[in-house]
């Protein structure tokens, strides 16, 4: 009987249906869906409890086993070149279908003054929210920041380039320390990681009430008269996203040498996570689970990608970011030039370092890092984000485990 239950909330149906019945719910009953909008947040929660420990024990396994393994200098090559290679061609590609759909070139008086209302409003708000933020948020403080002078207060903040830094260098110290007890260690940390791993695990078996809770609540959250303002902006995301998300699970489906769809089903429980709560930590140990275990690739090779590309690796993001960007240039008439095509390859990636997996009005103050250099004051994509957030951070989360998962499997070794 307990099987049979466990194989019904494990099933994809299972999920799709909560899924619409989240949906549905939280268009039609906004205000009761925000009034229910805790329960997802407490699933997100024990998720999120799963992602320091898992994040920190395996990149620190992971960089000592490169001072261990015959293969570290074939996995560090390969990681540069292909995270390289495909952030040029996520910008590339972005900024082409910028040009194509020209989103804010031909907004109507009314969509105008709609948007000049709430970017003032925005404004406001953020500094209310965080002072300072908005003007001051350079990228040599946020490279200042981002030292982890003190690990326990880093962690407690959710600084997850502190934290990045902090296990890599640790990782490193143990990998060229030579003592009997580095390996007492070392078998700690990987213990650490398949108990949280378990603990995904079985939070799996609840995820079609928390993906309820957490659509409905997100859906609540829309503004229909924005949205109809920005649909060119909302628009060139969406298919430039779909673009990638494509050509990720082809590459990820010639890897395996399997149908795509098979694959897709494979990370459904990744997916889902990342579409129900728009956070790529909290998505990342089920997407690690479905590596090691599904596609049998080598548990050395997903510890040390997969940790390092959801901190680093951001198509989506960046994908973001460069359309807002760009619309903003279209709306206020700045040329788009071969300067301001580079200027955004580098801030949009500098950017998607700097947002967090936390409230949107906090990943809208790393707008500085893409605004500013493009003579733009950030405050003015604040209003643009918090507006589109809600719709596009499902589908831009769910890109940033595809690509994951793809420059892991591109890496990687398989499993005999």
């Amino acid at each position: 009987m307990i099987k049979k239950i466990k194989k019904i909330l494990l099933n994809h149906w299972t999920i799709f249906i909560s899924m619409f019945l989240g949906a549905v719910f939280g268009i039609f009953s906004p205000t009761a869906a925000k009034s229910i909008a805790f329960l997802g947040d407490i699933y997100l929660g024990f998720l999120q409890i799963t992602v320091i420990p898992i994040m920190i024990s395996a990149l620190i396994c992971s960089f000592y086993n490169i001072f261990h393994s015959s293969d570290s200098v074939y996995y560090l090559k390969r990681l540069i070149i292909i995270f390289f290679s495909c952030m040029i061609a996520v910008t590339f590609m972005s900024v082409f279908l910028s040009v194509i759909f020209s989103p804010g070139s031909n907004l109507s008086t009314n969509a105008v003054q709609l948007l000049s209302n709430g970017i003032n409003n925005s404004e406001t708000a953020i500094k209310n929210y965080a002072p300072g933020s908005v003007s001051h948020g350079s990228f040599i403080a946020y490279i200042e920041n981002i030292i982890p002078t003190n690990i326990i207060k880093s962690i407690y903040e959710r600084k997850d380039i502190s934290i990045l830094l902090f296990s890599i260098l640790l990782g490193i110290a143990l990998g060229i320390t030579e003592s009997p007890n580095v390996k007492v260690a070392v078998a700690f940390f990987d213990a650490i990681f398949l108990a949280f791993l378990k603990m995904v695990d079985i939070l799996m078996y609840f995820l079609p009430f928390g993906i309820f809770f957490l659509i409905s609540g997100f859906l609540s959250n829309v503004g229909l008269q924005t949205l109809k303002a920005l649909f060119d902006l909302i628009a060139l995301i969406f298919a430039t996203v779909i673009t990638f998300f494509i050509a990720f699970s082809i590459i990820i489906a010639r890897m395996q040498k399997k149908p795509v769809l098979t694959c897709l089903k494979k990370l459904k429980n990744s997916y889902l996570i990342a579409f129900g709560t728009s956070s790529s930590f909290a998505a990342m140990p089920a997407a690690m689970l479905a590596l090691t275990q599904d596609f049998k690739v080598n548990k050395q090779s997903v510890e040390l990608v997969m940790p390092l590309g959801v901190s680093l690796f951001k198509p989506g993001v960046m994908i973001r970011s460069i359309a807002i960007a760009i619309f903003l240039m279209n709306l206020y008439q700045i040329p788009i030039s071969f300067s301001s095509i580079a200027t955004l390859f580098f801030a949009s990636w500098a950017a998607s370092i700097a947002s967090t997996a936390g409230p949107a009005i906090l990943s809208a103050t790393s707008f500085g890092i893409v605004l500013s250099p493009l003579g733009i004051p950030p405050s003015v994509g604040v209003f643009l984000l918090l507006s589109i957030e809600p719709l596009i951070d499902p589908f831009i989360t769910m890109l940033n485990i595809q690509g994951n998962c793809a420059v892991t499997l591109m890496v990687a070794k398989k499993d005999s």
